[in-house]
């Protein structure tokens, strides 16, 4: 029994003499340390499957016809951006794809902030928003087509739309979520309803407002790919397809990378310039 006990103290006096680690001892450092890790990691990966693709290509594992080498790919892509080929599809797609988004976003803040606000509003939109959200977006194309006739018009609209609905519903849902006790204390302090919405309403849920923007930036660019495949004279996507008819898959590799990159160029962007539109504090009024 006796040993029982002195083993049972020897083992709490030990857990007591921990040594602290390397994040009690130089948090700091620890922290830098991670961060270079992780960076670390994150490029070594796309670097190691690059250089494997590069290898089984140069060897034969790979069929190049289908499956050119990334060094095949990369002067592609010099030659197409030299001939202008690449320049006018990147510049016709960042176009339609800033066009587009932009009037998405903003409508879709607008619509939902004020159906957040007036249950009238609610009340004869809110289900029918919801049906033509289920609506596969692509099946209104033909129906854009027809309207707006060819070009990147249709396309612009569709990316317009696909990013609409995602972000009025989005912004309806924040409006509504908004704490009552925020809106109490500002008509304690007499607010007006501008006042209310300026300095409550909207900095407590910007939050989730953003959140659905960042989300439909990604939803943007694949949108607008994809449309230029089906039906385009010009953009990435049409590129991408247009290579892949003419059996040359070193340039439509080339555009595949790009609009990749272009993803995730805008959706860094995007989220960079929501971090200025984010208040850090709570939701404050003033008192008039």
């Amino acid at each position: 029994m006796s040993t029982l006990m002195t083993s049972h103290d020897q083992l709490g006096r030990d857990l007591v003499r921990r040594a602290p680690g390397p994040a009690e001892l130089d948090p700091k450092r620890h922290a830098r340390s991670r961060r270079i890790a992780g960076l670390i990691l994150a490029w070594a990966t796309p670097v190691l499957l690059v250089a494997a693709w590069e290898v089984s290509a140069r060897f034969g594992s790979l069929d190049t016809r289908f499956f050119p080498a990334p060094s095949t790919i990369w002067q592609a892509g010099v030659r197409s951006i030299q001939d202008g080929t690449m320049t006018g599809a990147i510049t016709a797609t960042v176009r339609s794809l800033l066009i587009g988004y932009g009037a998405g976003v903003a409508s879709g803040v607008a619509l939902g902030v004020l159906l957040g606000l007036s249950w009238v509003a609610r009340s004869a939109l809110e289900h029918t928003l919801v049906a033509l959200y289920t609506l596969p977006k692509l099946a209104l194309f033909p129906v854009f087509l027809l309207v707006f006739g060819l070009g990147s018009t249709p396309q612009i609209v569709l990316v317009a739309v696909s990013v609409f609905f995602i972000v009025v519903l989005a912004s309806t849902t924040a409006v509504i979520s908004v704490e009552q006790g925020y809106r109490d204390a500002a008509a304690v302090f007499g607010a007006k309803r501008m006042q209310l919405l300026r300095h409550v309403i909207i900095p407590a849920a910007l939050p989730a407002i953003a959140t659905a923007i960042r989300l439909t930036a990604g939803i943007a660019i694949l949108v607008i790919v994809g449309i230029e495949m089906v039906s385009g004279d010009r953009g990435l996507g049409y590129l991408i397809f247009q290579r892949s008819q003419v059996f040359d898959p070193g340039t439509m590799y080339a555009g595949v990378v790009i609009a990749g990159l272009i993803g995730v160029a805008f959706t860094g962007l995007v989220s960079f310039a929501l971090k200025f539109a984010i208040p850090q504090q709570r939701p404050r009024f003033r008192h008039s």
